[in-house]
């Protein structure tokens, strides 16, 4: 080959390179540069970048990322190459940003900003500090734990957003199958497969006439006083476990209600009794029904139900639940409400703890 042809060979523009591609650089591309979409930006180029920005010295931006020179080098024109453009102005004694690159560093420092605030987050999330909480209850709930627990909840949570809903028994179970609710709490009493249920409230089973019944005022009455009556119960599909318990206390005492009246919750259910409408057997936990139009009648035999649970998915519990958790303990033995059983729950609220994504209000279902 002539010497002349081979020199010129020499002191040409490098040829473009992708694999084994070799290709000429665009037109209106910087030589020394490749077209946008040839090298996949990766955080690390945008880091290297703000260094060299910085430092307009590629020797010191070495050392401050720890790295040598000629890979910074390499590494800040694959940025180049990937942008199209020239960051850097190298061609005097002293590395510049040219105009480009100085927009690129305000792009960059935000870009770096956001992932230092999303791993923030992120650990913050693993640690039950920010986030999302999913809590269901039924309509007693709200009258008896839950205005302890979540204004507490919040206050020593404050990164955390609380997503309360009013649901009965069998919704809120339900959704915790189905992973839309963090934490319900309910009228259960025995075990759901998948699910943990610890009981926060117990009492017991008494009868519930209206106030000019012939029982109204009675001492304690066998549960074969109320035979024959018209019975009210709150229907099953809304609390399967306070419904099975209502009837196998009748059928234990041999007492097959000959009407019975479906409600829709605890409070429509003494509704309908002080409306005159039948009897009923409820817990002992309040009601917003007046008792000059009802009259509870307690019963020889004890009867404990299950009038508060809170229940939550099986398996590792997440930091956020564990606080939450850990408050229903306290402010359930505190004497506002009976105690929960300390074992069940110090067992349930051990380390098995995983960090968990959480809906926002209003997107669940």
């Amino acid at each position: 080959m002539p010497v002349r042809a081979a020199m010129s060979r020499m002191h040409a523009p490098a040829p473009w390179r992708r694999g084994s591609r070799i290709r000429a650089a665009p037109s209106g591309v910087a030589e020394g540069t490749k077209g946008p979409g040839t090298v996949s930006m990766e955080l690390r180029h945008v880091r290297y970048f703000i260094a060299v920005a910085e430092e307009l010295n590629f020797g010191r931006a070495a050392a401050r990322l720890h790295i040598a020179q000629p890979p910074l080098s390499v590494q800040i024109q694959a940025l180049e190459k990937d942008l199209g453009v020239k960051l850097f102005d190298r061609t005097g004694r002293r590395t510049t940003l040219t105009r480009e690159g100085e927009v690129f560093l305000l792009e960059a420092r935000q870009i770096c900003d956001q992932v230092s605030r999303a791993r923030r987050a992120v650990n913050q999330a693993a640690v039950g500090e920010i986030g999302c909480l999913r809590v269901a209850g039924v309509p007693y709930a709200f009258a008896e734990m839950l205005p302890m627990v979540i204004p507490r909840f919040r206050l020593e949570n404050p990164n955390m957003i609380v997503d309360l809903r009013e649901a009965g028994t069998q919704e809120s179970l339900d959704s915790l199958l189905a992973g839309t609710v963090d934490v319900g709490f309910v009228r259960e009493g025995d075990p759901v497969d998948g699910l943990a249920v610890l009981p926060v409230r117990t009492g017991r089973f008494e009868a519930v006439v209206p106030a000019g019944h012939r029982l109204a005022g009675a001492g304690p009455i066998e549960i074969t006083d109320l035979a024959f009556e018209p019975f009210v119960l709150t229907a099953r599909h809304i609390s399967p476990y306070y419904y099975d318990q209502t009837l196998s206390a009748l059928a234990t005492a041999g007492i097959t209600p000959h009407t019975v009246i479906e409600a829709t919750s605890i409070q429509a259910q003494l509704g309908y009794v002080a409306c005159g409408m039948g009897v009923s057997l409820a817990p002992t936990s309040g009601t917003s029904v007046s008792s000059k139009y009802i009259a509870r009648v307690s019963l020889k035999q004890e009867i404990i139900s299950t009038e508060l649970a809170v229940a939550w998915a099986s398996g590792p519990i997440p930091h956020a639940l564990d606080n939450f958790l850990k408050i229903v303990r306290e402010e359930a033995g505190s004497g506002h409400s009976a105690a929960l059983a300390s074992g069940p729950l110090e067992s349930a609220c051990d380390d098995r703890r995983i960090s968990a994504p959480c809906v926002p209000p209003g997107t669940g279902p």
